[in-house]
């Protein structure tokens, strides 16, 4: 699992383009064009592998980080790569600096796109169903019809350290605690600390939830630490049997803070009971404290609007009611997929609406979910999204003239949910399929001899090509037969250490061993990686993989993979 830094993130945000939950870039060099001829596997010096990878992933919007890579190509010149990969947007100022070093220092660049959308609306979006309105004089607002009861949410309730109302609590009086000195509101909160104490390192509470299918719920709880180590407090909202989830959001939590509003949305699906739990689930030491915890289902906040998301206002005997005729256009000002929480809009009607104060709505729209900290994830059926990346393509080509494109399908963890996908009758697995061969045809219109590429987790059955994956509606096991030998892999599942690369040598695919992973500091686990696939056609070449901006490791990481540098 990648989790690439929020910098880069917001940056690309800022500059009018939406990331959503993709992979780094890689490199094309002449071995991955259709003419390219059989590489020798494994190790044994430079030219045993044809593609020798480096691996970028910086905001190169800006120009100050252009230099920054210009800077790092003679001593990785030096190690043997010769191939470089990174994000195609390029600061325009830089770009021709950028190609000229790369040539000079024998590099071919490759690019990774396809990664996100311009227009915030083109998330993958899940479905809100019947959410209860009311009208006023001039608007409608949400009324909901019954509350998700949390019992006890402020912890004031309690018999010694065991509190009331929570059916779970780990390890009460030793590693959960009635803090009534550290409060944020009322005369209590809930303290968790020495976490390691528990044989399996949970501290957790829990209670049963009741929910109403298909709606949007906001989740807020204050939360303290100090010296919180790991400092991983979550809060998760599971089925009913809490054997899988129904949402995925986390957030950041330092290590030591003062009082902070921690803020989920998540979507109740079609569960009509879970179970919600706070606290750690791998915690060592230091202490934290959860206080005022509240749940309330909500309307419209994030609302998409594209049309694979449509929203629909009626009564309860069934009358639809028309959008710029009975109310105005539905939009949410403060949209902002990765935000999952704000003040929701309400719904303004129109002079001559014919809806009448006191009158009860039933609405139903569509809204993101994150995953983890900002992860969203694109439509996979929506045209303009191909669209979108058409004009990507078309322009980073004009400006960079890569040798190879990376298409960034990578960790898609919210799929099949919205209109346009479900409308299809496709499997995940066939609506990723076609997604991918449209987004390589695109690469092969704008320009027919550059390489194509893409990550390996969402075609692997041994990794994500699977069924249950987070929110994705069904199974996406076949989303394989998507890619025709034409396309090669950058295969970063290194913990099977080459035990998934004959599915895709089998199917006639290229790979690229995508490793170090900020962690393999001396290339031993590159070497085991190469080693264990020597006997495997097809294994194109390594790529040194950092999200973390880590390039110490570079040369002798180098030397492990292809041996000692070049003079």
């Amino acid at each position: 699992m990648r989790w690439r830094p929020l910098l880069l993130f917001l940056a690309c945000l800022a500059a009018g383009s939406l990331t959503a939950q993709t992979p780094a870039p890689t490199t094309a060099d002449s071995g991955a064009r259709s003419a390219a001829p059989e590489p020798t596997a494994g190790i044994g010096g430079p030219t045993a592998l044809t593609c020798r990878w480096l691996f970028v992933w910086r905001d190169l919007s800006q120009a100050a980080e252009v230099d920054r890579v210009i800077a790092r190509l003679p001593a990785a010149a030096r190690a043997g790569y010769n191939g470089l990969v990174l994000p195609a947007r390029v600061a325009p100022e830089r770009a021709t600096a950028l190609r000229q070093a790369a040539r000079t220092h024998g590099m071919e660049l490759i690019l990774a796109v396809m990664g996100g959308v311009s227009d915030r609306n083109y998330v993958e979006g899940v479905p809100v169903v019947d959410a209860p309105f009311v009208v006023g004089d001039t608007v409608a607002t949400l009324d909901p019809e019954g509350l998700p009861q949390v019992r006890n949410g402020g912890f004031e309730t309690a018999s010694g350290e065991r509190l009331a109302g929570w059916t779970l609590q780990d390890d009460a009086g030793l590693t959960t605690f009635v803090d009534h000195q550290v409060v944020h509101g009322g005369r209590a909160s809930l303290r968790m600390q020495q976490v390691g104490k528990n044989a399996y390192r949970h501290c957790r509470v829990a209670q049963p939830l009741h929910l109403t299918p298909h709606r949007q719920y906001h989740i807020s709880v204050w939360l303290r630490s100090q010296d919180l180590h790991p400092a991983d407090p979550e809060v998760k909202v599971l089925t009913a049997d809490s054997q899988r989830a129904i949402g995925y959001q986390t957030f950041h939590t330092d290590t030591t803070q003062d009082w902070r509003r921690c803020d989920l949305v998540f979507n109740s699906m079609e569960n009509e009971r879970a179970m919600l739990y706070l606290g750690s689930w791998g915690g060592d030491r230091g202490t934290f404290w959860w206080d005022d915890l509240t749940i309330e289902e909500i309307g419209l906040v994030n609302v998409l609007r594209r049309p694979g998301c449509p929203v629909t206002v009626r009564d309860a005997a069934g009358q639809v009611y028309q959008e710029g005729v009975d109310y105005a256009p539905i939009r949410d000002p403060l949209l902002h997929p990765w935000r999952p929480w704000h003040e929701a809009p309400d719904i303004h009607l129109m002079p001559a609406s014919r809806l009448r104060a006191g009158q009860r709505l039933r609405v139903s729209y569509y809204h993101p979910l994150v995953v983890y900290e900002d992860r969203v994830t694109y439509c996979l059926s929506e045209p303009q999204v191909l669209a979108d990346w058409r004009r990507e393509v078309v322009q980073a080509d004009s400006l960079l003239r890569p040798d190879g494109f990376l298409m960034s399908h990578d960790e898609l963890r919210v799929v099949n949910q919205c209109a346009a996908c479900r409308q299809r009758g496709l499997t995940p697995g066939q609506l990723l399929a076609w997604n991918v061969q449209q987004a390589a045809q695109i690469i092969r219109q704008v320009r027919p001899e550059a390489g194509i590429w893409v990550w390996s987790d969402m075609f692997d059955p041994q990794h994500n090509a699977r069924d249950d994956y987070y929110l994705v509606n069904g199974s996406l096991r076949g989303s394989w037969e998507g890619l025709d030998p034409g396309i090669g892999i950058v295969n970063w599942h290194g913990g099977l250490a080459g035990r998934n690369c004959g599915f895709f040598a089998d199917r006639g695919l290229r790979q690229i061993l995508s490793g170090y992973y900020d962690s393999d500091e001396d290339g031993s686990a590159i070497a085991a990686w190469l080693a264990n696939t020597a006997h495997v056609p097809g294994i194109m070449g390594a790529m040194y993989t950092t999200w973390e901006d880590r390039y110490e490791a570079m040369v002798p990481w180098a030397a492990r993979a292809w041996g000692a540098a070049r003079p």
